[in-house]
């Protein structure tokens, strides 16, 4: 009796596994469940409190602003690059004006000037726009002008008129000779040249009064004529008068009476 006293006072151990079981299930649960998280209130929006005069705060950094979005096309479409600037077309007529104006300057190189001068005259007339090569073209025509103007064959100088009157003397041109060797002395009237010439042309037209005229002025500026005067041609019916012969004997004593005085001047 006494032991069954003691087992009804005390549990047996299979009890206290069975009523232990639940207990440490019940309490792996309530380990297992998470808290439930308490729902935070959205915090309130703090009203910007004004700044102390005193103390500026730094500005706030101006936000660029949002560009629009472009469409699908154009953010796909490659970027054009700028074109570098080109030269202006050439017009259709300047080759045409080119190889006109290239062959009026053969024709100059080759001395054919009529022929340049045309050619450049049709490149400033058919082609008025090229003005670049209008004034190279009118350059080279007034080159084919003055190639092309005829040679002045009247000589201006006395010594000039001296050697065309000689010239004509020599052609049986003896009025063009006159004219000429009268110019030479208006020009020049102690040219001695031209006055034995002129004397020469008078006696050959049959004028010996003239002739005498001009050939003693002759020997009065140069007395070497004297030698010529002796020789010449168409003198020899001049020098039969005693007027010429006069003159001669004074050319011929004129030189003696100079080298007597150069003789005194050297003693």
């Amino acid at each position: 009796m006494a032991k069954l006293r003691r087992s009804a006072g005390r549990p047996s151990p299979a009890k206290k596994a069975k009523t232990a079981a639940p207990a440490a299930r019940s309490k792996a649960r309530a380990a297992v469940k998470k808290p439930t998280a308490r729902p935070v209130k959205p915090a309130a929006k703090k009203s910007a409190a004004p700044r102390p005069a005193g103390k500026p705060g730094k500005p706030a950094a101006a936000k660029p602003a949002s560009r629009p979005a472009a469409p699908a096309a154009a953010k796909s479409a490659p970027k054009a690059k700028p074109k570098a600037p080109s030269t202006p077309p050439r017009r259709s007529t300047y080759a045409d004006a080119v190889l006109l104006y290239e062959r009026g300057l053969h024709a100059l190189q080759a001395k054919r000037y009529r022929e340049a001068s045309d050619a450049l005259k049709r490149v400033i007339a058919e082609f008025p726009e090229e003005i670049e090569l209008h004034e190279r073209a009118q350059l080279y025509i007034r080159v084919c002008a003055r190639q092309l103007a005829p040679l002045d064959a009247t000589p201006k100088t006395p010594e000039e008129q001296v050697y065309a009157a000689e010239l004509a003397l020599n052609a049986g041109a003896i009025d063009r000779a006159v004219t000429l060797l009268n110019a030479a002395l208006h020009q020049r009237a102690d040219n001695d040249a031209a006055e034995y010439m002129l004397g020469v042309a008078l006696a050959t037209r049959g004028d010996q009064q003239g002739a005498l005229q001009h050939l003693g002025r002759a020997l009065e500026l140069n007395p070497d004529h004297r030698d010529a005067m002796r020789k010449e041609p168409e003198l020899d019916a001049l020098r039969a008068t005693e007027e010429l012969q006069a003159l001669l004997a004074v050319a011929a004593a004129a030189p003696r009476k100079e080298k007597r005085l150069q003789a005194r001047v050297r003693r």
